[in-house]
């Protein structure tokens, strides 16, 4: 059969669909579905980040994934194919704890991880039928996984990726280490997903993945996980074994790394550059009220010097509106990530992805303001706040974006760098100022600077 893989955008806010030049690194569900499809069929990827997906292709199957505020593309994608007799299968997160409402969409919806579904699903194409939902009996053994073929990367066939050199440069190859978070969060799809459960692969599988990367050249690594150090003597063992590789790498993490001297030693002498941060709030009690009350919002400006001192540089992900906020809460917030010198920002509003807790918990009360999944992008006013209106939440969103990526704020939290940490602070202040040009050049950038 003629397989094509999409991984969808999503619509900006004005309908159209979401292109973008600015992104760093590819997506491996794709290349591993192509990895874990059986002999005799033609796989086509596309990622329609950066490509148009040809609508008229002449194929048998369409496989999409998608997660968050893909899902309303993936569902018009879905039904645009179906409409013209292909063949039409959903996964990811998402479609995962909506099933049932996926297979409307689709011919078949793979819950769960694929390893043990995949090749079924398709044989069960391969005569005319099938079970509609591809629930996985179990979690994936992560030793001896099929090794992904780097060179269908999407991103390392796109055009400015192909004569750019700074894109050469920062794209960072994508590895995973690790499946699923054992962490409460009310809010993650991830543990709902998981159901809490935490798996790594053989360290020396990993180690494996990275001696091959090297050797096609590549010398900056993107950890996709979750939480790699979620087992931290598993974490130490891989940091160990890639000092020898004396690559760079990214990832993101828990705030636990700094509370663990020895593993954030490991993590900087492996080549840790940067971590993504969840710290979702400065204010314990909303911390407390998602089910993060681990964070520890009164140990954060200490975790984070830790983390500086290694050389590390913080991108912080940080929530606004929850339920523990106020319209203090956004100066005080912009003052705290100015202050501990955090080099880059995400911002999100409270998302209630359905079959979260948040989601049940947001439903009962009545609080759930906007049902259409095109919506659910990275700042969009989608749950009414406990504190302050819809309009203060927004405006507030701005205020802290704004404010974080003004030039005056840019070098005052770059400069001086962690130590050791030029090279890579200099890109962080190119990154920044593009951020700053892209916010003042667009009116409704603030859902998609994310």
């Amino acid at each position: 059969m003629r397989i094509l893989l999409i991984s969808p955008t999503h619509y900006n806010q004005d309908g159209s669909l979401h292109k973008t030049t600015r992104y760093w690194t590819s997506g491996l569900t794709l290349p591993y579905l192509e990895a874990l499809t059986p002999p005799g069929h033609e796989v086509e990827i596309v990622d329609e980040l950066f490509y148009d997906v040809d609508l008229d292709a002449a194929v048998d199957v369409v496989g999409i994934t998608a997660m968050g505020p893909q899902i309303k593309r993936a569902y018009d994608l879905a039904d645009h194919f179906r409409a013209r007799g292909v063949r039409v299968v959903l996964g990811g997160t998402w479609v995962t704890l909506t099933a049932e409402e996926s297979l409307r969409h689709a011919d078949a919806v793979v819950a769960g991880e694929a390893e043990d579904v995949w090749a079924e699903l398709l044989a069960d194409f391969c005569e005319g039928r099938s079970r509609g939902i591809y629930r996985a009996p179990r979690r994936a053994d992560l030793a001896g996984l099929p090794r992904v073929d780097y060179t269908h990367l999407p991103l390392l066939k796109y055009d400015a990726f192909k004569t750019s050199w700074l894109y050469r440069m920062y794209f960072h190859w994508p590895v995973v280490f690790s499946r699923g978070c054992p962490h409460p969060c009310e809010y993650c799809a991830v543990q709902t997903y998981y159901d809490r459960s935490y798996r790594t692969r053989p360290v020396a599988d990993v180690i494996a993945e990275l001696e091959a990367i090297k050797a096609m050249g590549g010398d900056r690594i993107l950890f996709l996980d979750d939480n790699p150090i979620a087992r931290p003597d598993a974490a130490k063992e891989l940091f160990e074994a890639m000092i020898p590789l004396k690559l760079k790498w990214a990832s993101q993490s828990t705030i636990n790394i700094a509370r663990d001297p020895e593993l954030l030693d490991l993590a900087a002498r492996s080549g840790c550059v940067s971590l993504s941060i969840g710290l979702e709030s400065v204010n314990q009690d909303s911390l407390e009220s998602i089910g993060k009350g681990f964070n520890q919002a009164g140990r954060f400006a200490r975790d984070l010097a830790a983390i500086r001192s290694k050389g590390i540089q913080v991108i912080g992900l940080l929530m606004v509106g929850l339920d523990g906020d106020t319209v203090d809460t956004f100066p005080r917030s912009l003052q705290f990530l100015l202050d501990n010198k955090v080099t880059f920002l995400k911002l999100f509003t409270p998302c209630p992805y359905p079959g979260t807790k948040y989601y049940d918990d947001m439903m009962a009360a009545g609080r759930i303001e906007v049902g259409d999944w095109g919506r659910y992008d990275y700042g969009s006013a989608l749950v009414k706040p406990a504190h302050m209106s819809a309009g203060d939440m927004m405006d507030g969103f701005k205020y802290v974006y704004e404010g974080f990526y003004s030039v005056p704020s840019i070098l005052k939290r770059l400069f001086p760098p962690p130590p050791g940490s030029t090279l890579e602070t200099l890109a962080y202040l190119i990154a920044n100022l593009k951020v700053n040009r892209y916010l003042k050049a667009n009116e409704n950038a603030w859902a998609t600077i994310s």
